[in-house]
């Protein structure tokens, strides 16, 4: 999958639904304490990437994230006595 570019709102929504999932966007929105405006037009941006997903359950709407914002492992070091490293 090429990669997505994201926003810096985008990004913080991403992290912060990671961080709290299971959550809801109400306290998603609490927690990040963003505009309404920017909070939903990030949140809607990030359902048509595909990095998010919106699950309606009963009376509320909980955040599903699809995309992982930690980074890669690091490199693992050499192995000295692999041929290859020589």
């Amino acid at each position: 999958m090429p990669p997505v570019s994201v926003t810096q709102d985008e990004m913080l929504i991403l992290e912060e639904a990671q961080r709290r999932y299971p959550v809801t966007v109400e306290q998603l929105r609490a927690a990040l304490r963003m505009r309404p405006s920017a909070f939903d037009l990030a949140l809607r941006s990030l359902v048509r990437k595909g990095l998010l997903e919106l699950e309606p359950l009963g009376d509320c709407t909980y955040v599903r994230p699809h995309a992982l914002t930690s980074p890669p492992a690091p490199p693992r070091p050499p192995d000295r006595d692999d041929p290859s490293y020589r």
